[in-house]
């Protein structure tokens, strides 16, 4: 008797796990994403190779060259679930070519943070740790300064003090200087294709929490880890994400 009630119960149970329904809300469906890289110099149009963009200190200075890379790149999910890309994107914003990046795969559902890395992890981080293409290696790192690549360049002219047209190259690399971003923003992923305006500040590579006056600091990084230390601690708000449909 004491057997058939035991197998009772394993029927009991057996039958109500089976039925029990999903709690989750999402399908297992994916969905894709198309990222559009621009730059903006605050609420302003950004001057190419023009001396007519002003940082908070007042420098009046010229773009010539924006080069980035970005990795480690995570969406998360309003359940808390995170879809993460490996890919290492190298971005040019002036080149239609080299602005977009695409992510597919991604479990549809309403997304309330993206977090991504400018600069390459360690184990990429090294001489000839990417592919040998020629944008990678005009972001190689001189090896006798450590070796790896640069995680940023922007280079351009400013006027100075006695208003003489001067040279100005942000060059950002060294593993202790990859910059974490975070974007707190609603994103809706559904079974389609999505697309995404990621802008990115250039004025707040001079602003926020250091005022970097290209008349008193550095105007040249590379060898300089203080100047470094303090344009990645910017540039942590320089970037946002807009969905754009």
């Amino acid at each position: 008797m004491k057997n058939i009630c035991q197998i009772i119960v394993f029927i009991i149970l057996f039958t109500f796990l089976s039925c029990k329904k999903d709690v989750n809300p999402y399908s297992t469906k994916y969905s894709k994403a198309k990222f559009t890289v621009s730059l903006k110099c605050d609420a302003a149009f950004v001057y190419i190779d023009s001396l007519m963009n002003i940082n908070s200190s007042g420098n009046i200075y010229s773009i010539h060259t924006v080069n980035f890379y970005i990795s480690n790149f995570k969406m998360k999910r309003d359940d808390d679930s995170i879809f993460s890309s490996s890919q290492i994107i190298y971005i040019d914003p002036f080149l239609s070519s080299k602005n977009t990046f695409y992510l597919d795969s991604i479990p549809v559902g309403n997304y309330t943070e993206v977090m991504y890395t400018i600069g390459i992890d360690s184990n990429h981080n090294i001489d000839y740790g990417l592919t040998a293409t020629l944008d990678n290696l005009n972001m190689a790192w001189p090896t006798a300064m450590g070796g790896g690549y640069h995680f940023l360049k922007m280079e351009g002219h400013y006027l100075d003090s006695l208003n003489i047209n001067q040279g100005y190259a942000i060059h950002i690399g060294k593993n202790e200087n990859l910059i974490l971003v975070k974007n707190y923003q609603l994103l809706q992923q559904r079974n389609d294709t999505h697309e995404y305006s990621m802008i990115f500040n250039i004025n707040e590579v001079f602003t926020n929490p250091y005022n970097y006056n290209l008349n008193i600091e550095n105007n040249y990084t590379m060898s300089d880890s203080v100047a470094m230390l303090k344009i990645k601690n910017n540039i942590k708000d320089a970037f946002h994400v807009f969905q754009n449909k």
